[in-house]
């Protein structure tokens, strides 16, 4: 604790001092009134408390009391603690699939919306320093490059929708979406960045399951994090041909269902020495959004400490005062009024003899 007037803290022990001097005179006048009236029966009697027993009590309060005010003159302030190296820079570069099975409508609506609202809840949260946007089917598309006007990126994000590709762009080429986010940050590095690149995906893919893997190792290899957010159910959900009014998409004369491969996802996270997060639902969402910025700060953790010493020393300081004014009013210790126990007060003979004097008188 360091003090913005030290030169007053003088007044903490000179205060203390004044104000024990002070009841050390009162206890001595006390005294010396126990005495005139008789001793301390007497006294005892006719005050309700013992006028010569030594106030510890409130020579305590008092002190502390006013060593509290004498330190609140000096404005005591906290000791700043060391500020804390700040948080590594995430470079995020988001990959976002739009082939053909991210319309299935088996999570409260589109599977690709579920991925547009997980890019704008990492745009409005800040978790990111930088990001940037690309979707995939059977090749990449590189929409937004590594920028830090997140703005652009929620600008782009409703354009990912699978009507982007083209009818013969219907596969799922993880390999190349890996490798086309790591590009994008490669084109604008940053040392000392924290690089991520985050897989939005249902996991259909026919084939490329192992090369895709490979990939993630490789960008893991290079000092990337390969995170995944994975969206889709275990039943999946069937698909139409795209502008037919909802005319089913058929293989071989059955309806086509698109599945969800979580196995392969959590696969390719643990691969890419990152981390999966189901993104399905709102929850879903904002555990991947609060996970990205765990390790940022915050408004609570980087907030004000709280009041200032002054202002308990100060209520500190009142509470003792008023401890002691009860004590001085007699609250505390005070003995009853006509205590049979207690002895018959004696008038001194010559405060008799004065009254006395003062009856004859008016009889005269």
């Amino acid at each position: 604790m360091t003090f913005d007037r030290p030169d007053l803290l003088i007044f903490a022990p000179a205060a203390a001092a004044l104000l024990v001097m002070l009841v050390l005179l009162q206890w001595r006048r006390g005294r010396r009134l126990v005495q005139a009236y008789g001793g301390r029966a007497p006294s005892l009697r006719l005050l309700g408390r013992d006028l010569t027993r030594l106030p510890l009590g409130r020579l305590v309060t008092l002190a502390l009391g006013a060593a509290a005010l004498g330190l609140v003159a000096a404005g005591p302030t906290p000791e700043q603690p060391d500020e804390p190296p700040p948080p590594t820079p995430i470079d995020l570069s988001i990959a976002v699939d739009v082939s053909h099975s991210m319309s299935a409508g088996d999570v409260d609506g589109e599977r690709i919306a579920r991925a547009r609202e997980l890019v704008d809840h990492i745009v409005q949260e800040g978790v990111a320093d930088r990001i940037s946007l690309s979707l995939f089917a059977d090749w990449p598309f590189d929409l937004v490059p590594m920028t830090d006007d997140q703005a652009v990126v929620s600008f782009f994000s409703p354009w990912l929708t699978p009507a982007l590709v083209g009818t013969r762009d219907q596969g799922t080429s993880m390999p190349a979406a890996i490798g086309s986010a790591r590009q994008a940050w490669e084109r604008r590095p940053r040392e000392d960045a924290r690089r991520i690149v985050l897989l939005v995906s249902d996991g259909e893919i026919y084939e490329g399951a192992a090369e895709a893997l490979d990939s993630a190792r490789a960008v893991s290899d290079a000092g990337f994090e390969v995170w995944v957010a994975g969206v889709g159910s275990a039943d999946g959900a069937p698909l139409f041909l795209p502008g037919s009014d909802g005319a089913p998409l058929l293989f071989d004369g059955a309806p086509v269902v698109a599945g969800y491969d979580r196995a392969l996802l959590e696969e390719l996270a643990s691969a890419g020495r990152g981390r999966f997060h189901d993104v399905s639902t709102v929850s879903g969402i904002r555990s991947l959004v609060g996970d990205l910025g765990r390790d940022r700060p915050s408004a609570e953790s980087t907030g004000g400490a709280g009041r200032a010493p002054a202002f308990w020393l100060l209520i500190a300081a009142l509470v003792l005062l008023a401890i002691e004014a009860s004590a001085d009013a007699g609250v505390f210790g005070r003995s009853r009024r006509g205590d049979p126990a207690a002895p018959a007060a004696t008038v001194p003979r010559s405060a008799r003899d004065a009254r006395s004097a003062a009856r004859r008188g008016r009889a005269a």
